[in-house]
This record gives structure tokens, C-alpha cells and sequence, in this order.
């Protein structure tokens, strides 16, 4: 082939997969901070659920739909789904819906949330096979 005296070619070098120190630190930062955003919302996701889980025990633990139907409240599960529909079938977003397990047994506990700002509200009721009983 020969050389066009407007495009003439160049020679490259040969880099045989070197890749540019530019590069590798951009993808080291970048890593790092996408493994250090997982670490941090994993640890507030099962911050907040401890803490739930703590208060719910606290608030609901020694009432007697709560102790007949669940025992003793081991752990309590933020259930954002459920949540979702209770707030559709009631008209009103205030309802969060926490799947809580227990000695006895499990079920779910829709609490709608007050107006004081604590991490559970005080009124709700208790769900166990689509079966509502009041607190």
C-alpha cells in the first residue's frame, strides 16, 4: 500500500497492554467508594432494624394479642411492600408494616406511625393469616 501524502500513517507504539496510571487510580477510587457506600448502607439498614426491632419489644412486646400469638418478639423486619399495599387499602401512607418473629410463632404487626417522631408508632393492630387482632 502506499502512503497518501495527505493522510500520512503513523506509527504507533506498541503499548502490549500497559494501561495508563491515570486510569488504574480512578479505578481504585471508584471501587473503594462503591464497596464503602455498601458497607455504610448496610450497616444503617440493620442499624435501623435492630433499633426497630428494640422498640417494638418495648411498645408492643407485653400486649396480649402480641404474647399469645407471637411469644416473645426475637426480631422485627421493616416489610416495605406490605407496607405499600396497607397504605393503598387504608387510603393513608402513615402505616409501616413490620414482619416480626417470635417464640410462638410470627406474623405481622401494621403500626401507623405517630406524629412525635419515635422510630415505631403507638397504634396499630396485628396480622396472622389475613387475620387482624387489635392491640
Amino acid at each position: 500500500m502506499v502512503d497518501s501524502l495527505v493522510f500520512p500513517r503513523i506509527k504507533r507504539r506498541d503499548r502490549r497492554g500497559a494501561t495508563s496510571p491515570l486510569i488504574l487510580a480512578i479505578a481504585a477510587v471508584a471501587g473503594l467508594i462503591l464497596v464503602s457506600c455498601l458497607v455504610c448502607s448496610g450497616l444503617v439498614y440493620f442499624g435501623v432494624n435492630s433499633q426497630v426491632t428494640t422498640e417494638i419489644k418495648n411498645k408492643f412486646g407485653e400486649r396480649p394479642a402480641v404474647k399469645d400469638n407471637i411469644g416473645e418478639i426475637y426480631r422485627a423486619w421493616i416489610n416495605a411492600e406490605a407496607s405499600q399495599e396497607v397504605a393503598d387499602q387504608f387510603g393513608h401512607p402513615n402505616y409501616v408494616v413490620y414482619d416480626v418473629y417470635g417464640s410462638e410463632g410470627e406474623g405481622q404487626l401494621v403500626i401507623m406511625q405517630g406524629e412525635d417522631g419515635s422510630l415505631v408508632g403507638d397504634e396499630g393492630f396485628l396480622r396472622i393469616n389475613d387475620e387482624d387482632l387489635q392491640l
